[in-house]
């Protein structure tokens, strides 16, 4: 159970591999509860660049979400954000355990 409700979803496609010829096969899709804040900040890209984010998605645990993925969220108005995450900051208790994923896109 999460320390905050999780009361939306988002849909990750997973990074496919490369086929040989140039292109990319399509990866694993998952559908992970998560909870969903628009609000604009600026985060350090993991090559320590700024970049200004719009939503700032919390998951639960040490979620399966690397810098290659595509995160996809529709909200209640049916207005569909698909991006790569910027930043990807897992939040850990005092023992080292992972307790909640902040990813900003």
């Amino acid at each position: 159970m999460a320390l905050i409700p999780l009361k939306q979803t988002i849909t990750v496609t997973k990074a496919g591999e490369s086929d040989g010829w140039g292109g990319v096969e399509n990866g694993d899709v998952l559908t992970l509860p998560a909870r969903v804040v628009n609000e604009t900040k600026t985060v350090k890209t993991p090559t320590g660049e700024e970049a200004v984010t719009s939503l700032r998605i919390t998951l639960d645990k040490l979620a399966d979400i690397s810098y290659d993925d595509t995160i996809t969220f529709t909200d209640e108005l049916g207005a569909t954000v698909e991006r790569k995450p910027l930043s990807i900051a897992p939040k850990r208790m005092l023992s080292g355990r992972a307790i909640l994923t902040e990813v900003y896109v």
